[in-house]
């Protein structure tokens, strides 16, 4: 507990919140915006704590239900230098101890190095704290010599360590066993994946076609993907392949993949959309006969810790192909509500892109799987185990059977 009193009996929980995203256009930005929509209203009061430079606010934030302070002097990227940490530490440590002693709660939104000032901030203040771990940097700080050092402390120290997908869990259960970690999974707003909130928008794609939602980047996993649809393609030459997500013209990485479509004559059935608004990235994911998306961990040791855009894919009612080792096992069954695969196996996702092609009975089904998956795994779930867990945190130590006069007779 803080130094503060004891929140009374029944009141809802006064929750300090630090992030470095609250914009729907990165992962820790996708959980604090939907995590934020479903937990507000089960607090008493929420403070927010964000860098003065970031990528802008969703709208699913509820703006006027809790206090923003745009004010930490940091920005979104989630690695510090040392000398810039301890810039953040001088300017922000008072300011964010004095919220500590305000709240019953501190929960970092994000793992690293957020997670660490949260729990330096609740250990000086005696405060409960929680922190959510997303994936890559859960695991990229260990192998650091001064990051590694502050992030095994706030394993340690913090109370509670959430994660969004097992096997995220697990690559972090390879090297360090966080204090109290779960998993309380990643969720969907299924309604908002509907029609209505294409808001008029087009996918503007020739169809048939297969989507991806995804920076084009190694982790990714576009070499395993794209030469996967380019085998799809020689066999139904009708399909095309829409990629939602940033890319850059003169990265190395994107221009061997034009290579490849260049190679296959494939330059009119291959589209980068860059990034798009969220009512065109509904009707995209509403349109696709399939969603493809192979993650790998790349040279640098990013992995995708869930890929959260299969579970949306399936609210728009769109089958899902992933691959096994990476974050895509926690969303797919195979069989069920898409196809999975080994990342080595081409073959097999082409043959799995062919099969949704050409079967409407097969789509149909795993259609409805997938919205019904999606429907049983809601922001609004997560948030409900959330706010079970600073009950957790802040109910009373259990009296010893001796205190209670009720010992063994």
């Amino acid at each position: 507990m803080s130094g503060d009193a004891e929140p009374e009996a029944g009141r809802k929980p006064r929750v300090l919140v630090l992030t470095h995203s609250l914009s729907e256009v990165d992962g820790v930005g996708v959980y604090a915006a939907q995590t934020l929509r479903n937990l507000v209203p089960l607090c008493d009061k929420v403070e927010v704590f964000i860098g003065r430079q970031h990528r802008g606010v969703s709208p699913s934030v509820p703006r006027n239900a809790l206090t923003l302070n745009e004010t930490l002097p940091t920005d979104q990227f989630p690695f510090m230098k040392l000398p810039k940490l301890m810039w953040l530490l001088a300017h922000s440590l008072g300011t964010l101890e004095a919220a500590a002693r305000r709240a019953d709660i501190v929960h970092s939104f994000a793992d690293y190095p957020m997670g660490f000032v949260a729990t330096l901030v609740g250990k000086r203040t005696g405060t409960p704290v929680v922190v959510s771990g997303h994936g890559t940097y859960s695991v990229a700080p260990l192998d650091m010599r001064f990051h590694g050092k502050l992030l095994r402390w706030t394993y340690r120290h913090c109370d509670r360590f959430l994660m969004g997908a097992q096997f995220a869990l697990d690559q972090v259960h390879k090297q360090v066993q966080p204090n109290g970690a779960e998993v309380v999974p990643y969720g969907v707003m299924p309604g908002d994946y509907d029609a209505a909130r294409t808001q008029g928008e087009e996918p503007g794609v020739p169809g048939p076609y297969v989507l991806c939602v995804g920076e084009v980047k190694q982790r990714k996993g576009y070499e395993i993907s794209l030469p996967a649809f380019l085998q799809a393609w020689k066999r139904r030459p009708e399909l095309h392949y829409a990629i939602v997500g940033r890319f850059v013209d003169h990265d190395p990485y994107y221009q061997k993949l034009q290579s490849w479509i260049s190679d296959a004559g494939a330059q009119e059935h291959v589209h980068f959309l860059g990034n798009v608004s969220e009512g065109r990235k509904v009707a995209l994911m509403r349109g696709a006969r399939a969603f493809l998306l192979t993650p790998i961990t790349s040279v640098e040791g990013g992995f995708e810790a869930f890929g959260l855009v299969f579970l949306e894919a399936g609210a728009a009612g769109t089958p899902v192909v992933g691959v096994r080792k990476s974050g895509a096992q926690d969303a797919i069954t195979d069989g069920e509500n898409g196809f999975l695969r080994d990342p080595t196996d081409r073959d097999g996702l082409a043959d799995a892109l062919v099969q949704l092609t050409d079967d409407d009975a097969l789509c149909a089904r795993m259609s409805a799987n997938g919205r019904a998956r999606a429907e049983g795994q809601t922001w609004a779930g997560a948030a409900a185990r959330v706010r079970a867990i600073y009950d957790e945190l802040l109910a009373p130590p259990a009296l010893p059977a001796s205190a209670t006069g009720r010992g063994p007779s």
